[in-house]
């Protein structure tokens, strides 16, 4: 999983590369202009009314590259990179741009560009790219160790690929991840390998994993371990917000949507990256989100003074009833609904699920409930950020504290933003239904989102809605 720092750093991080890379683009471009025809090293055939033609190329060749570079998935926070890598993905997307470029030439018949300055606009436009790229890698570096953004991760055993991770760390700095340390049976607790120190025996990863809240992601080295015990080590860590990978053994664990990595040589299995760990999705999502609540908000503006209203006219007490929930990274938010039941309706049982003719209700409050009108104010909390409008909806702290400890992978569902709807609820999964069936449908729609399934969701909401299908509505 990804931190929040992390996560706001690599949605923020592309567009300054694009930006990057845009002017390291169009500025090497007329610095080669000038070099081939300005600087008196070449003869030069061009006349004054030559020169706006390749001034129209200098603002297009820059969107040309950048798309062949999104292309190669140099936008891309979660592919790491190491810098001869990624010369050589800058160095096949501009030769793809130049020949590109080239092709489109070929139709203007009124005009022949310069071959010399096509070669070497090519070449220094690499160049430039790379070296601009290199720069602000550094830089990023830097803000990485003073914000926080560093990646620590915990290794579990210190066999060989092991310690080639921890080498390859150790050497690309670029990648803001650091070894924290090693868990291993066979070694003194204290001694280094690699320059980093043993923390323990295996034994002790629990602990850790709670106690040490700067662990990111847990990286299994041990082979042949019991599926049982790997799998406890995946709840311990979901549970704990932390990403769990593990090298890859091939006569060993096989599982489903997993994804492999490479550093340094040593394959890495994680399971896949829900599409929403791209930043252009996640840009995509909250757009939609903002466009979407934002207009929701405007056209029930008179829907709201009306409920509002009725509310206070019901009963006594707040028309707004604000409670805690636990959303995206765990993090704690306040949920806003129209208040459906008396006031102080959970002092003498504390949290409790509602049920079919609950008697806590007011005479409005059913009304509301069945007819998902108490929600509406949750498009507040979409329009700040604090939700999506589809997702996995929000539990209680309280809830959460029990549901993390007896239903696998549980804390994975909040990996994204909770949503007003989602998966589950327009799949009978609402209220107080099965936790675990409503886990596997939320795990299911964060690792096959799309637009189209929110899309879908949206409309099987308002169907259900307006339709009275909704089970366990009350």
């Amino acid at each position: 999983m990804i931190t929040p720092r992390r996560r706001q750093r690599d949605t923020f991080l592309p567009w300054i590369y694009i930006l990057v890379d845009f002017l390291s683009t169009f500025f090497m471009l007329k610095a080669v202009f000038w070099f081939r025809f300005s600087s008196g090293f070449f003869e030069s055939p061009l006349g004054e009314t030559d020169y706006p033609v390749y001034f129209k190329v200098f603002s297009i060749v820059p969107f040309i590259v950048i798309f062949f570079m999104r292309f190669y998935g140099l936008y891309r926070p979660s592919r790491l990179y190491s810098f001869g890598t990624e010369i050589g993905s800058v160095c096949k997307a501009v030769t793809a741009s130049t020949v590109i470029v080239m092709a489109l030439t070929f139709f203007v018949r009124s005009f022949t560009f310069s071959r010399t300055f096509v070669v070497l606009a090519g070449i220094a436009v690499a160049a430039s790219v790379s070296l601009g790229r290199y720069l602000f890698g550094l830089i990023v570096m830097e803000i990485d160790k003073k914000r926080g953004s560093q990646r620590n991760i915990l290794i579990i055993g210190c066999d060989e690929n092991a310690r080639k991770l921890a080498r390859f760390y150790r050497r690309n700095p670029r990648f803001s991840t650091r070894v924290e340390g090693y868990l291993d049976d066979s070694l003194r607790s204290g001694e280094r390998v690699e320059g980093v120190p043993v923390l323990g025996p295996t034994a002790l990863f629990p602990e850790i994993i709670r106690e040490r809240r700067e662990i990111h992601e847990v990286v299994l080295a041990l082979q042949g371990q019991p599926e049982e015990k790997v799998l406890k080590m995946v709840y311990e860590c979901e549970k704990g917000l932390v990403s769990f990978r593990w090298i890859a053994d091939i006569f060993g664990l096989i599982a489903s949507r997993m994804s492999v990595s490479y550093f340094g040589g040593v394959p890495v299995l994680s399971f896949a990256d829900s599409p929403l760990a791209d930043w252009e999705n996640r840009v995509l999502k909250r757009t939609v989100d903002i466009l979407v609540s934002s207009a929701a908000l405007v056209l029930f503006l008179p829907l709201f003074l009306v409920l509002a209203i009725a509310v206070k006219c019901d009963s006594r007490g707040p028309v707004f009833y604000r409670q805690q929930r636990i959303g995206e990274d765990g993090k704690r938010f306040y949920l806003i609904k129209f208040r459906t039941m008396q006031a102080g309706a959970e002092t003498a049982t504390g949290p409790v699920w509602a049920k079919e003719n609950d008697e806590r209700r007011t005479k409005l409050g059913i009304i509301l409930r069945r007819n998902n009108l108490d929600e509406l104010p949750q498009f507040w909390n979409v329009f700040v950020g604090d939700m999506s409008l589809v997702g996995p909806r929000p539990e209680r702290p309280f809830f959460v504290s029990q549901f993390k400890e007896d239903v696998p992978r549980y804390m994975a569902r909040h990996a994204i933003r909770s949503g007003i709807t989602g998966w589950a609820q327009v799949n009978g999964l609402r209220g107080n239904t099965s936790i675990e069936e409503r886990t596997k449908y939320d795990l299911y729609y964060i690792e096959n989102w799309s637009l189209w399934l929110d899309f879908k969701i949206l409309c099987r909401t308002v169907f259900q809605t307006f339709s009275k299908t909704q089970p366990n509505a009350y």
